[in-house]
């Protein structure tokens, strides 16, 4: 009796190990498959800038789609800003045959402009420059590996979206506005010019003059006001938003 009760105790207490080594194995197989939070990739920073509106940084940027040509382009004016490489000037306009930064700029008593923008549609964007006063107004070009004076014309000129450049100016005696609309191919020649303008009149005395403007000329012919509107209107229509100015 007493070896059949023995037995019985040994029997329980080793089911009840057996249990208990069961259980914990359980319990930390459990905690060593819990779940850790995902942690999701940073997103990937993507910067880009239309060549035609540089960024704020104070010099031009390219994004990854732009051509190779337009980046080395982009480069370059970086360089010619900074005053380290020339431009040339193979049309003798302004120089005689090299052009500085300095010679457009007219640093340091005066401030100057820049903007980029594609002006002849080659891909490439043209390097606008113009001091915020006086001076002239510059288009610069890459070509062939180098920087080349495209255009220069007075600082009244401004270019438009469609790559053509509009000329207004406001003067006196009696008080007018000169305009003129400009075409150049794809080397910076003119294509067409077409002249046009409005004055308020006089009287005899040419002392007194018209509240309003009430002389409209095309080409050094007077016009009516609905025909100068009417001739003009595909002119004066274009916009120049694309083209953002930036302080160098």
């Amino acid at each position: 009796m007493k070896c059949k009760s023995f037995l019985r105790k040994t029997l329980y207490l080793l089911l009840l190990s057996l249990f208990l080594f069961a259980l914990n194995a359980c319990g930390q197989k459990s905690s060593n498959t819990l779940a850790t939070p995902e942690v999701s990739p940073a997103p990937s920073e993507m910067v880009t800038t239309n060549p035609a509106q540089p960024s704020d940084s104070g010099s031009p940027q390219t994004s990854d789609d732009e051509s190779s040509a337009n980046k080395d382009a982009l480069a370059a004016y970086n360089n010619f800003l900074a005053g380290s490489i020339n431009a040339q000037d193979l049309k003798h306009e302004i120089s005689d045959g090299i052009v500085t930064i300095k010679d457009i700029s007219l640093e340091p008593d005066f401030k100057t402009y820049y903007a980029l923008f594609d002006m002849n549609g080659d891909g490439v964007s043209e390097l606008h420059l113009r001091p915020i006063t006086g001076g002239s107004y510059a288009i610069l070009t890459y070509l062939d590996g180098q920087i080349v004076l495209w255009h220069d014309g007075p600082d009244y000129e401004a270019p438009l979206n469609n790559g053509a450049i509009l000329y207004e100016r406001d003067g006196a005696a009696p008080t007018h506005i000169n305009y003129y609309y400009l075409v150049l191919d794809s080397d910076g020649k003119e294509i067409s010019k077409v002249n046009f303008s409005k004055y308020h009149s006089v009287d005899e005395s040419g002392l007194t003059e018209s509240v309003d403007y009430d002389v409209f000329m095309v080409e050094d012919k007077e016009v009516s006001e609905d025909e100068w509107n009417s001739l003009t209107n595909e002119y004066l229509s274009h916009s120049s938003d694309l083209i953002m100015w930036n302080e160098l």
